[in-house]
């Protein structure tokens, strides 16, 4: 079958981009282009290009493999979004017009970023991707973080492609531009401000420090579509439906949000009249969908993954499981937070329940399961500070992946976790009892604070390896 490209769009079947491709310039280049940004950020960004024009095409940059590169540039950066919902639904996305491999395309990656047409640096790579301690520190000892200090000049981490691009931008008088992380990290846009700022101060330029910090921009998101990795199912229906063959066709669900912290320079996009949200109050949206979504989904992960499920609306279908979830956020999550103005959190709940039960999204638990150990502190532990021992279910779910990460270490699939995999020695024996294992992971503070209710976890985690995680919530005393 003929591939999706520029020279062969003509003959697609489904709708295409509306504009001129090739009269929007380049004014943005994000870092990781993966499934989600390609079926999130990318499409408000299409449909803002589409509404009121401008020159905010993008350039997408990856970081670690060159896949994107391989998938979207014989494409001319076009793929096709498949909307997964009780009728499914396909358009061709053409709003990224240049894809880079920073492994090989160095050079053309930081021209990119040094051109004054650049006005935003957007980035979805993963909690890993900021090298973050448990503090949410910059963490100095991480392999690309010294390689950035041994040699600015060849950055690895996008943090150091922004500092080396702000830093000759600043030398060549070249207006700042405006970084935004769109990642599910919490306080997100502030924390990759503070790891920049670090690492300018390990590379031992302090001006370049107060540069960062006084003149450029880094708005808090919040970001939300369920999008579940593309397999050969939903290429082969793509293809049917377009026409054409396309390699980089991604999905996801019906719903998406954006919420953007109102820092933002006048000119930009039209993401508001795409459908996104600027608000004064970042930190209530980014609660709520932290700790309701993503905690729910965290919960059916690790929880579902020890009973032996292996995709969301598998867990979400079981009785038990769902009902343990629905008492964690209504009783114990929802209380634990302020909701931004305007949004009702037990709605927003009842809305993302019934987004589980979508039969056409199979978002699989192992996908999700990746990086615990940095998602768990900012979905589940805040619940338990919020609550204490009274956070019976939040302390069941911590117990839950303590004891999950035991199972996994012993096995010949340990969790894909950068942070554990990269800090073994600080982690305990998974060669201990489930009791001992679970008390010395608690006492690893760059996971766990001190104050949760030790003995409550550790007890649930006992639990859940003697019983089985079933029959281990059954005996719970709610």
């Amino acid at each position: 079958m003929t591939r999706l490209s520029a020279a062969t769009l003509d003959k697609a079947k489904i709708p295409a981009p509306s504009y001129d491709r090739d009269a929007a310039g380049i004014g943005i280049v994000h870092f990781g282009p993966g499934a989600f940004t390609r079926a999130h950020q990318a499409v408000y960004t299409e449909d803002a290009i589409a509404r009121s024009g401008g020159d905010w095409a993008i350039c997408a940059v990856s970081l670690n493999s060159p896949r994107a590169k391989k998938q979207l540039r014989p494409q001319d950066g076009l793929y096709t979004l498949a909307i997964r919902d009780q009728k499914a639904s396909y358009r061709v996305i053409g709003a990224v017009r240049e894809v880079l491999f920073a492994g090989d395309d160095r050079i053309d990656v930081m021209s990119r970023l040094r051109a004054p047409s650049t006005k935003f640096i957007t980035l979805t790579i993963t909690e890993k991707g900021y090298a973050l301690d448990g503090a949410g520190q910059l963490d100095l000892g991480n392999e690309m973080i010294r390689a950035d200090i041994a040699d600015p000049s060849k950055p690895r981490s996008a943090m150091g492609f922004i500092l080396l691009a702000a830093e000759q931008r600043l030398i060549s008088d070249i207006p700042p531009f405006t970084v935004m992380s769109c990642d599910n990290l919490p306080d997100n846009g502030h924390r990759l401000r503070d790891a920049c700022v670090a690492l300018a101060k390990a590379q031992g330029k302090a001006t370049l420090a107060r540069h960062i910090r006084r003149a450029v921009r880094f708005p808090r998101t919040m970001v939300d579509a369920i999008t579940p990795a593309t397999d050969e199912v939903v290429l082969d229906a793509v293809s049917y439906a377009l026409g054409l063959r396309d390699e980089a066709a991604v999905q996801r669900e019906s719903f998406a949000q954006w919420v953007i912290e109102d820092d933002l320079p006048e000119e930009r996009p039209d993401w508001v009249g795409a459908g996104a949200t600027i608000t004064d109050d970042i930190q209530g949206f980014e609660n709520s969908k932290l700790r309701i979504l993503n905690g729910a989904h965290s919960t059916l992960t690790y929880l579902g993954l020890l009973a032996g499920r292996t995709s969301v609306v598998e867990a979400a279908g079981d009785p038990l499981l769902r009902g343990f979830v629905d008492g964690l956020i209504r009783e114990e999550t929802i209380p634990s937070f302020d909701a931004p103005e305007g949004l009702s959190p037990t709605l927003y709940w009842d809305v993302t329940l019934a987004r589980f039960d979508n039969p056409h999204i199979i978002h699989k638990l192992e996908q999700i399961s990746h990086d615990g150990s940095q998602k768990i502190p900012a979905r589940i532990l805040p619940v338990i500070a919020a609550h204490g021992s009274d956070a019976k279910r939040a302390a069941f779910v911590a117990a839950g992946w303590i004891e999950w990460t035991r199972q996994r270490r012993c096995s010949d699939q340990p969790p894909t976790d950068g942070w554990l995999s990269s800090n073994t020695d600080a982690l305990p024996d998974p060669s201990l009892s489930p009791k001992d294992y679970a008390r010395a992971m608690l006492g690893v503070r760059a996971v766990f604070p001190a104050g949760l209710p030790v003995k409550l976890i550790v007890g649930n985690a006992e639990a859940i390896a003697e019983q089985g995680v079933i029959k281990a919530i059954k005996s719970l005393k709610l």
